[in-house]
Order: C-alpha cells, then structure tokens, then sequence
C-alpha cells in the first residue's frame, strides 16, 4: 500500500489489524500474517514454491524450496502439506516456523499418484491415491501408514474408483470419486460419488440404507474434479464436475453434508460457457470459475457468475491459450488470486472479489509459472467492533455494517493523529482526520465518500490510523 506521508510520525511501524493484530514487514521465512502459498512448476523438471503476502503491493518471496514438478499443495495447523503427485508419490511437509523447511517426506506408495491430503490432527491424515483404489491413512508426524480403506465398491468396470479432491466436515470425510474408464479414453462412468467415511472408525457411511449395499453420496453431474469448498455454518458442501469434454453436463454441485444428498447445481457449464475447472465461494453473491472450451482455440479462463441464479456476470481474466490454472479467494479482503501461465508472462494476479477489477498491474512474479495456490489465514474477514490492541501505543478496529464505516481508535496520551482510507489498490481515497486529540477512546465516521465528496463503491477498505510514532491499519467494509 502506497502510503502519503503524516506529519505526525517520527518512525513508522506498518502494522495490519483486525480480529487480532498481525505484523506487515517482509514475506521473510514465517510469516505472521495472512500469505498465499504458490506452487509454481515448468510441468516437466521442477517444481518450486513461492510466497506472497495478501495485502498491496503483494509482496513475493520466489523460489523458496524445491517439491516435485506435479504438486499440489494443502494447509492446516500451521503447516503446508505438499502432495507429490505422479512418479514422486510422496507427502512433504512444509513448517513456516523454520523457513518453510522440509520437516518430513515419505512415501504413500510407488505409482499411488496421490490426489490430495485431508489432515485431521498433526499426527492423523487421510491421502486420496488415483491409481488405486486404497485410501491411506497416515502419520505425517513420522510418515507411517497408519490404515488402508477399500474404495473399490465405488470403481466402474476397469476397477479403479479414481479418488480425487476430499473434505473434512465434522468426524466425516468426502471423498470425490470420478469413476473414468481407462479403457474408453478416461470418459466418466456414471454416476459420480462423494465417498463418506467416518473418521471415529474408518468405515464407510451409507448414504442411502434403502439401496443394498453401501452406497456414496451420487452427484447431479459427472467427473468430480475441483477442489471441494465446505460451509460448515450452513453444512454444505460446494463440488466442481467437469463432466466430459465439450459436453455441458457439469458444474458446481451442492451436497447437504448432514442429509448426505446432492442437492443440484449452483451454475452449470451451459450457463459458465464452459468446462468448469475449478470454482470459488461467492463474496457479496459473486462467484468466479475457471472454465475451458476447445473452439476458436483450446483455452482456459475465469469468469465470474451470480451465486443467486447462477447466471454469468462476464469475464475476468481471458488471456488467450490454456493458461488460467487455479483460483482462490481471500475473502478479508475480498480478493481473488488466479494463477496465470501465459508463457510471455506468467505469475499471479489479483482481481477485485466484489466487482472483478484487476487489482495488480501486472502478474506478480513467483519464479517457474504457478499451478496452485493456497490462502493461509484469514484474519481480517471478521473486524470487531472493540479496538484491538497495538502494544501500548495505538488501537484501531473498524466497523463493517451499512453503508457507513465507525472507526474506533485509542490514545495512551494525548497526540496528533492522522486517519486516511484506503482503496485495496493502494489508492489513497480520504484524509479523514488531522489534529490533535486527547488520551482515551475515539470514534470517526465514515460517510463513504472520497476527498471531493463524490461516493465510493461497495468493497472493502483499508483504515490507518498515524499516532505517536506508531501506525495500524484496519478494514472496513462498504455495503450500499
């Protein structure tokens, strides 16, 4: 964020505040502060990773460790999982606390091909495996296959469920399972599933007792492949099915995690205008999606839909070939993250969650092209109302309801103060307090207009606050 100078600052100590207060220097070793993680790979010899803050102006720090050149990568407990995947089949774990160092690697079985990894505790994690239709369960404390599940009632002829992407809701794992005949051009067999296990006891859920047999969850399309998204307020489950290709028979599914059942389609392909690759939760009801076609030209690229009606708003980020890979939201700040591997120019770039505006001025330079991206941390998606601590010396906490912005801030003692709004550009948007104020509690509004009176857009907005040689940021959030 581009800063404009205050008189009232001797030294600056850039600081971002929300819920709790997070240091903001540089992306060096363990970040304190919400990061994107960024799995970056050239698709045949190597594989790095990288990592950015989430705030402007983004800061990278590129080509931090090697992992395979076909990984995907996970987060939980303050660790990275990175599942290597084809020819590496392995887990290695990443700890942040030590300069993202490898605190272990090990096998999950030669030619497994490993999907993804669901991790329960430190010591306790499932990894789904493409080429066999055995589930693990493992130790990644000492890398120890701790148990073996048969998902082999799930598999079509050729006897290979392929499990895909899972999530964890509750003691209930969800397993996707794409069901791809491998003798017939991998074209799925219907139906798909969501497999559920329990995790208490490692046996499979019956999704339907009236069936015979143990039956998964049957999806309303084809070939379960994104990442799977998980409201555990509203306790359902959000799944991306590419179907097959060029055939509009897919799209983002809802599954109801406690009733166990599909619950239909949020959008479809015939509405996204395409192949959904991958898919992201709704802010402010606008969602986005990866979609391929193969005419005029094979390509891949982000759009944005109505998580209402699941309508199409327009496109996002269409730069021609097959170079839009994944996509992720940080919904604190309302940003979407999209990994671009345009050959003359790859990187991540970030869009405005809320209206799509391309936030970066050009993609942030992660080392090797990036193919997965995971947002660790979201401290800022919910800001209290109370101001939050900042050593001794300053609070701030901004209020996020209507179309008007409280800002809350606290002196230790009397002092010169200087309050300025943001944009998530780092556009300066509005000086909106200078001058002296004394000791204690202190409450600004906001009225949502920039320094010319004119009013700004719904969207979320940074608040710092300058004081006694110390500054924080807070956010606010605009709702019109």
């Amino acid at each position: 964020m581009r800063v404009r100078p205050c008189s009232c600052a001797r030294f600056r100590l850039p600081l971002i505040v929300a819920v709790v207060l997070i240091l903001s220097s540089q992306v060096q070793g363990a970040p304190p502060w919400d990061y994107v993680f960024a799995v970056t790979t050239d698709y045949e010899t190597s594989g790095r990773f990288s990592v950015a803050d989430v705030v402007p102006p983004w800061s990278v720090d590129a080509n931090l460790g090697s992992i395979h050149s076909d990984a995907v990568a996970r987060h939980h407990g303050g660790l990275i999982y990175v599942v290597n995947r084809l020819y590496a089949d392995n887990i290695q774990v990443l700890d942040p606390q030590q300069n993202f160092a490898t605190v272990i690697q090990f096998s999950v079985g030669p030619g497994s091909n490993p999907q993804d990894i669901a991790v329960v505790s430190p010591d306790r994690a499932y990894v789904s495996r493409y080429e066999t239709a055995w589930l693990y369960e493992v130790d990644p404390v000492v890398g120890a296959v701790v148990d073996s599940i048969d998902l082999s009632g799930f598999a079509d002829a050729d006897g290979i469920p392929d499990m895909a992407q899972m999530a964890l809701v509750g003691n209930l794992l969800f397993v996707g399972i794409q069901r791809l005949d491998r003798d017939n051009y991998w074209l799925p067999v219907s139906p798909s599933y969501l497999a559920v296990i329990d995790t208490n006891t490692n046996a499979l859920v019956d999704a339907d007792p009236v069936a015979p047999g143990i039956q998964g969850i049957e999806l309303t399309g084809l070939n379960p492949t994104s990442e799977i998204h998980v409201d555990e307020a509203a306790g359902i489950i959000y799944v991306g099915e590419s179907g097959r290709w060029n055939v509009s028979d897919g799209g983002v599914d809802a599954v109801d995690a406690v009733g166990l059942t599909a619950l239909g389609f949020v959008t479809t392909e015939g509405q996204l205008g395409g192949d959904v690759g991958d898919f992201t939760l709704p802010v402010n009801g606008r969602a986005h999606a990866v979609v391929s076609v193969s005419t005029p030209g094979w390509e891949s690229y982000c759009v944005s839909f109505d998580w209402t009606n699941g309508d199409l708003i327009g496109e996002v980020w269409r730069p021609g070939g097959f170079s839009v890979e994944d996509i992720e939201v940080h919904p604190g700040t309302a940003q979407l993250f999209l990994c671009d591997r345009t050959y003359t120019g790859p990187g991540v770039r970030v869009f405005s969650a809320i209206d799509g505006a391309q936030l970066t001025t050009g993609p942030l330079d992660v080392g090797l092209p990036p193919f997965d991206l995971v947002i660790v941390g979201d401290a800022v998606t919910g800001v209290e109302d109370t101001p939050v601590e900042l050593g001794s010396t300053l609070q701030v906490a901004a209020n996020t309801v209507g179309p008007e912005a409280l800002i809350a801030f606290r002196l230790p003692s009397e002092g010169r103060v200087c309050l300025d709004i943001y944009d998530v550009s780092g556009r300066h948007v509005r000086d909106l307090k200078r001058g002296f104020v004394g000791e204690g509690e202190h409450v600004v509004s906001w009225d949502g207009r920039d320094s010319r009176g004119r009013p700004v857009g719904s969207g979320v907005y940074f608040v710092r606050v300058e004081a006694g040689g110390a500054s924080a940021t807070g956010k606010a959030v605009l709702l019109r």
